[in-house]
Parts: structure tokens; sequence; C-alpha cells
């Protein structure tokens, strides 16, 4: 059995503990504390391959960095939370979202197979997969390939950045001595990288993978298929975005006019043109030193 197989099986075994795991306990997030964790596994296990290439060890540890920060993060926000009575317990509360959308179990129990069980596992699998295609390339390392490397490194250490920015803002909204702060209690975060941008760690996230395929394509200067993945990620994160989003919209008004005052993902990219609509939310708001 070589590499590749092992990872396949490694997927296959996810997605079926996922599926049972969650038609079981009703907590669907086993797909999520897997999600951060496989590609990291499926780096290490290719680079028994491909140990001996530089350019795929630079990679490699740079996605398993991302594994053990996505990993930390999910923790520190309860999402490994554990007891011998009711096992993982910690979910995404947007799952609890659609079983109130979905409210026929047999009906629910068929998304859980094919969009988070299957979809969602096979999608991570496809956006590590141009990593081991990346280890098979020979040859110099492309001056093209190490501003890669930067680049992915910045957009992680931007990620974690970022994440760590949401968690402290749930603290201080948690925190009595902010009780009178109108910018914390608004109930989204408007501090930091979330200033500029409603969603800087999706960002940075998307961004990533579309580097770890972005290695292949500059390396070998031919388009591969597995290009696929980073592909139905972004439609993923689009598709996410919109329902995280709506969410928001419903449980704290201003969020409304914050959409129109700061673009979705990429910072700047319109500012001068929403800098009307950021002033209004700012007067609407009676928000100081913004």
């Amino acid at each position: 059995m070589n590499s590749f197989e092992l990872t396949l099986i490694i997927l296959g075994t996810a997605i079926l503990f996922s599926f049972i795991a969650g038609a079981i306990t009703r907590n669907y997030s086993h797909v999520d504390r897997l999600w951060s964790i496989l590609p990291g596994v499926y780096a290490l296990v290719w680079m028994g391959d491909y140990y001996k290439s530089p350019r795929y060890l630079i990679a490699a540890i740079i996605v398993i960095a991302w594994s053990v920060r996505l990993t930390t993060n999910f923790a520190l926000k309860g999402g490994y939370s554990f007891s011998f009575k009711k096992g993982f317990y910690g979910e995404d509360y947007r799952w609890e979202i659609l079983r109130q959308k979905i409210t026929n179990r047999f009906l629910f129990e068929i998304f859980n197979l094919f969009f988070i069980s299957f979809y969602q596992l096979a999608l991570v699998f496809a956006i590590t997969l141009p990593l081991y295609y990346y280890g098979q390339v020979t040859g110099p390392i492309s001056i093209y390939e190490i501003a890669l490397f930067i680049i992915h490194a910045l957009l992680l250490l931007t990620e974690t950045i970022a994440d760590y920015q949401q968690l402290k803002y749930y603290k201080m909204r948690s925190d009595k001595k902010y009780l009178s702060d109108k910018r914390v209690q608004l109930g989204f975060n408007t501090f930091g990288l979330w200033k500029y941008s409603r969603h800087p760690n999706y960002i940075c996230e998307i961004s990533q993978w579309i580097v770890v395929y972005l290695y292949l394509q500059v390396s070998t200067g031919t388009f591969h298929l597995s290009a696929l993945g980073s592909i139905l990620l972004l439609l993923l994160f689009i598709g996410s975005t919109k329902m995280a989003e709506n969410i928001t919209t419903s449980k704290y008004p201003p969020y409304k006019m914050w959409k129109k005052a700061t673009p979705p993902w990429i910072p700047f990219l319109d500012a001068p043109m929403r800098a009307k609509n950021r002033k209004a939310f700012i007067k609407e708001n009676n928000l100081e030193n913004f």
C-alpha cells in the first residue's frame, strides 16, 4: 500500500465515522473536528514518500502548522468539549439552525451522509491533494515558489491574528467592564482586522488553499485538475458567509448597516464606495473613536 492509498483509507474511515457518530449523537460537529486535523495527517503520510524534497517539506510544514492552529482555535471555542456521559458535545451553532430547517430526521441524515460527512471531508482531501503532486516535482526551487512560501506563511499568520482578535472580542462582550461600550456590545466584531473586513479569517483561509494549488501550477507550468478543490472551497465559503451573515443580521440589527459599510472578505477593495455607508454606520450607532 502506498501513501496515497493510505490517505484514501483515512478519508473513507473519517467519512464513515462522521456519519455514524452524527447519526447516533445528533451532534454534527464531528466533521468540524476532523476538518482541521486531516490536512496535517495527509501531509505527514505523504511525507514518507517526499521527505527528500525540500519544496514538499516547506509546503507541508506550513500546512501542518495550519492544522495545529485551526485545531487549537476550535478547541478554544469549545469544539472538543468532552464528557464521559455526553462524549464530544461542542457543536457549531449552524448545525442547530439547519436542524430547525430540516425537521424530518430521515432527510437530515441523508443530508448528514452526503453533505456534512461525504462532501465536506472529500473537499478537505481535495484541497490538500495538490500537495501530493507537488511532492513529485523535481529540479531547483524557483523564485516564484519562494514567493508563494512567504505568502502562505503570512496568510497563516494573518488568519491566526484574526482568530485571536475574534476570541478576544467575545471575551470582552462577556466582561462587565465593557457593558457600556457600544462598540463592544454591537454583537459582532469591529476591532483589529475585523474593522476592515467582515471575515478576515475566511479570506486568509481560502487564499492559503489557493496557494497550495499554485505551488503545483508555478512549478510545473501546467494546469492540474486538483485546482478543483480550491474552487469548490471558494463556493462553500460563499454559501457559508451568506448563511452566517443571515443569522448575525437576524440577531443583531446593526449588522445590516455594517454589511454595507465593510467588504465581506478583501479589505479596502471598495473602500471609497463604502465610505458614506461607513460614516452612517458610525453615526447611527453613536460609536466614538471608531
